[in-house]
């Protein structure tokens, strides 16, 4: 039964646009969100007198939470005609094929060789063309807009989607530069839009509308925790996962699921006693769901689909300010050696996910892109956003800023080819990449 949501928390505005209830609540989608990435905390072994040393009551936290100014979910039509997206379901699910042939085994969605997210822009030729086609929407419903990536999702058939979470980033971390509203985007939307038709049955994008928007450090979050109780096996589990976090111990590749692990917990204890109800929308391809991802989304406890669940979405922000002296967030890195490390390996993924296009070099593909001068002067974040280091403000280099028609031929024809065989091999130089990436420990 459709039904408008007339009201929500008294600070929350009115929800435009029709919605029905998924049947699904934050409480219990984000445990059993949790419950599918604690896995990930097995992979680090840690001493517990070192774990107690570093937590209360042994140590103070510095908790710190952001409340942003927040908008009503919105239901907005895009610019896709068929044509585009006939390309953009081929092209998903190509790239899918691809990612499955490495990761496979990984805990979470979001992590750095992923071919999702802002990784997309080398792995979906019509990406670029759904960003031309629809800045003008864009800026309409988000005016402030100063950044904005495209993503691409998949949720395979028989497969569940990824489950609850919501926006965070290395500054909203730091609660001096919370206080300052320095570092992160202090407005963040996106318009998550329906390639396919997404019925209750076809795994449709949840979004928990009543829930209380914020975007609290991962110390807020464990405090809260304590407070609303934990048994003795959920709080070994939350102590390691913020020890690990706290102290450095985690890789790159497993931070997001570390901090998306504790985010599930939270929401799952705050809102036990106050269920906060799933809604969803049944799009049509083109319609875009516009909401505020600092606002908890995602819900992997609907049944699995017969059939692919395809979406294309902007993620937009405005104009992040940094303090005096830095340009993102990598400088908050005040370790030179740390950032030089940093920015080798972002340079080390983006040769890994070239490679499984089938590039020889980082090189070769930034002369195919920028011309033979300037390769040596591009850092690889500016290619990209990069949210798990603060890097929001696109620079000149801003891929979707460019002129990617003949990477995209070559990507065109490698799509081809896995049609045409059925099947894509990893290549030898992309899985030395891959062996040396996980190969390295956490970050120092």
């Amino acid at each position: 039964m459709n039904e408008t949501l007339e009201e929500g928390p008294a600070t929350e505005p009115v929800v435009t646009g029709t919605y029905q209830k998924s049947g699904t609540f934050l409480h219990s989608s984000a445990a059993a969100h949790a419950e599918k990435l604690m896995p990930v905390l097995d992979k680090y072994p840690v001493d517990a007198a070192d774990v107690a040393a570093r937590l209360p009551p042994n140590r103070a936290l510095n908790p710190c939470c952001f409340y942003p100014e927040t908008q009503p979910t919105q239901v907005v039509q895009m610019n896709l005609d068929d044509g585009l997206a006939d390309n953009l379901a081929r092209q998903l699910r190509c790239q899918a094929i691809i990612q499955e042939s490495y990761a496979e085994a990984s805990i979470g969605n979001y992590f750095p060789l992923s071919t999702m997210f802002e990784n997309c822009v080398l792995f979906i030729p019509s990406a670029k063309r759904f960003y031309d086609l629809n800045q003008d929407i864009v800026y309409e419903h988000f005016p402030e807009v100063e950044t904005a990536v495209v993503n691409a999702f998949v949720v395979t058939a028989n497969k569940r989607s990824y489950g609850t979470h919501a926006a965070s980033g290395i500054a909203l971390q730091i609660p001096s530069l919370v206080k300052k509203q320095l570092g992160f985007p202090t407005e963040y939307r996106s318009f998550h839009t329906a390639v396919t038709p997404t019925p209750l049955d076809r795994q449709p994008f949840v979004i928990f509308e009543e829930a209380e928007v914020e975007a609290p450090n991962l110390q807020f979050v464990y405090g809260k925790m304590l407070e609303y109780g934990l048994d003795p096996d959920e709080k070994a589990a939350v102590d390691k996962a913020l020890y690990l976090f706290l102290e450095g111990k985690v890789t790159e590749i497993d931070l997001p699921t570390v901090r998306d692990f504790l985010m599930a917990k939270y929401w799952a204890k705050k809102y036990v006693d106050t269920p906060s109800p799933g809604y969803y929308c049944d799009s049509r391809v083109g319609d875009a769901l516009v909401f505020d991802n600092y606002r908890a989304h995602g819900d992997g406890t609907l049944p699995s689909s017969p059939k692919d669940r395809l979406t294309i979405d902007f993620r937009c922000f405005n104009r992040v300010h940094y303090p005096p002296g830095m340009t993102s967030g990598l400088d908050f890195i005040v370790d030179p050696e740390e950032r030089a490390y940093q920015i080798r390996r972002k340079r080390a993924s983006l040769e890994f996910l070239l490679a499984t296009l089938g590039y020889e070099s980082i090189d070769e593909f930034l002369r195919m892109v920028f011309g033979k001068n300037h390769t040596d002067d591009i850092n690889p974040f500016g290619l990209m956003t990069d949210l798990q280091f603060g890097v929001y403000n696109k620079s000149e280099y801003h891929l979707l800023d460019q002129n990617l028609d003949d990477h995209y031929e070559r990507v065109e024809r490698l799509y081809d080819r896995i049609e045409k065989d059925g099947e894509y091999v990893l290549p030898s130089r992309a899985k030395e990449y891959l062996d040396a990436l996980y190969s390295e420990g956490p970050a120092a």
